[in-house]
């Protein structure tokens, strides 16, 4: 189909969407009125689904804001967020990283959803995470060089790490010296957040206020 062609089907199906309500039939008295107003009902329409597709994009993390480098955005600190902790057998961490790769690609897909709860089952050793909230206070963030932006991912490792040592669970995982290398974070994203980002704010993480994130210990 020529472009000439495709103009005329839009521009005839424009004149008979107009013409059937009388406050837009007085747009297109004229033949300059009518060119006018059909040319700016077009670009809107472009406008429209070029911007549903862009931002739709960048919703679903499919691409990155065009101007993330000029316009960067100072991040709102991180002020409580809820975590779901579970454990795993060291020699696991192939199978976790397959766990969470196939979460990422099946929020949206059932038929995924029983693969992924049969790989958990074999995977996890409690049979249901248990799920902890954290408010963070002054002391938390104060003796940051940045405390406006809040608490760092290594803090709240070594939180999470303090309270898995305190709880009841512990006592089945007790026989081992557990370190910060040992807790493994994974952001809203539902992607680990790796060691070198340990000094990062949580807010620049993917972890933010009110988020439900993962909380692995390697036993």
């Amino acid at each position: 189909m020529s472009i000439s062609v495709a103009w005329d089907l839009i521009e005839r199906s424009l004149t008979e969407f107009l013409e059937s309500y009388s406050f837009t039939s007085n747009l297109i008295l004229t033949p300059t009125s009518k060119f006018i107003t059909e040319t700016l009902i077009v670009l809107f329409l472009i406008v429209l689904t070029y911007e549903t597709i862009y931002w739709s994009g960048i919703y679903l993390n499919l691409w990155e804001y065009h101007a993330k480098d000029i316009f960067t955005e100072v991040p709102i600190h991180c002020a409580h967020v809820y975590f779901r902790l579970n454990v795993i057998d060291a020699k696991s961490l192939d199978q976790l990283e397959k766990y969470y790769s196939l979460k990422q690609h099946s929020k949206y897909n059932i038929l995924k959803w029983n693969e992924l709860n049969q790989l958990g089952s074999s995977l996890f050793k409690l049979k249901k995470f248990i799920r902890y909230h954290f408010e963070f206070s002054p002391e938390d963030f104060e003796m940051n060089e940045n405390p406006e932006f809040g608490s760092t991912v290594i803090h709240l490792r070594r939180k999470i790490l303090q309270l898995f040592e305190n709880s009841k669970i512990y006592k089945e995982f007790h026989d081992k010296e557990y370190r910060d290398r040992d807790v493994l974070l994974f952001n809203k994203y539902d992607k680990e957040v790796d060691h070198k980002q340990d000094l990062c704010y949580l807010s620049k993480c993917n972890i933010e206020t009110g988020n439900v994130i993962d909380c692995i210990i390697i036993y």
